[in-house]
């Protein structure tokens, strides 16, 4: 099944990555102050991670607040019964681009060591399917649905918009002589559905823009890693439950997503 390769495939970068966190730079670490901080990207209202005085950090130390950060950017695929082509039962959900937006906006954890912490936090998610096909999704279905229209659309985008909580474990390696880390953090999140909105453009009815849950998974689930250095990085994603619920016709339909990360 494709779900286990995937997760299998993600095994060994976070063992590459710890590798790299255990050999790194075997001197001493100094004392995580506001002022090693060269440029703090992340603005976060509350107890920060690090000594907002200047003084020396003094662990275990509890974090957390509103915050404005892990915004991630990227593109997905649709994994279908273990495979990135869609079975017939889906072509209607053919698309010429899939892409994934969110952000955290509040935390709270515990930094163990200067070199390890945990945290959870909470945030919003968009998934944005661009169809290709002159479909309009039924609403209020039992299960998902769609008619063919005789329209020729220049847009028709399917959004999911969730409220996303992932629970965190981040790693990093000491401070290079520059004061730079590199990260990696990894991780199970979950997601609950707020909203579901197809948008469509026409030269005949202009832009048209409908609500509704269009059967989409009321909860998602699945796991998470990133790495990067500094503020930048990258993420992978992958959802373990359906993309839809109630539709045995997508059952076994998933999301894959991956691309950049800032305010890591």
């Amino acid at each position: 099944m494709m779900k286990t390769k995937l997760t299998n495939y993600l095994w060994p970068v976070l063992a590459l990555c710890l590798l790299t966190l255990n050999n790194a730079h075997a001197q001493d670490t100094p004392p995580d102050t506001i002022a090693d901080r060269k440029m703090d990207l992340t603005p976060t209202l509350g107890k920060k991670d690090y000594d907002d005085r200047g003084e020396e950090i003094k662990y275990p130390r509890v974090f957390g607040g509103l915050t404005f950060t892990r915004i991630d950017w990227g593109f997905s695929r649709l994994i279908d019964d273990g495979s990135f082509n869609l079975s017939e039962e889906n072509q209607f959900l053919d698309y010429k681009k899939a892409s994934n937006f969110g952000f955290d906006i509040a935390q709270i954890g515990l930094r163990f060591t200067d070199q390890f912490k945990m945290y959870l936090s909470t945030g919003f998610e968009w998934n944005y399917l661009r169809l290709k096909n002159n479909v309009i999704l039924d609403q209020d279905a039992t299960t998902l649905t769609y008619s063919a229209s005789d329209v020729a659309y220049k847009k028709n985008i399917l959004t999911s918009t969730y409220l996303r909580v992932p629970l965190s474990f981040e790693f990093r390696t000491r401070k290079n002589k520059h004061g730079d880390r590199a990260k990696i953090a990894f991780g199970a999140m979950t997601g609950i559905l707020l909203k579901g909105t197809q948008r469509l453009k026409s030269e005949e009815f202009g832009k048209q823009k409908y609500r509704d849950n269009y059967n989409l998974a009321t909860f998602q689930y699945g796991a998470f890693a990133r790495v990067g250095f500094g503020s930048l990085g990258v993420f992978a994603k992958y959802y373990l439950n359906d993309m839809f619920e109630n539709s045995p016709n997508q059952q076994n339909l998933s999301n894959f997503t991956f691309g950049l990360t800032l305010g890591f």
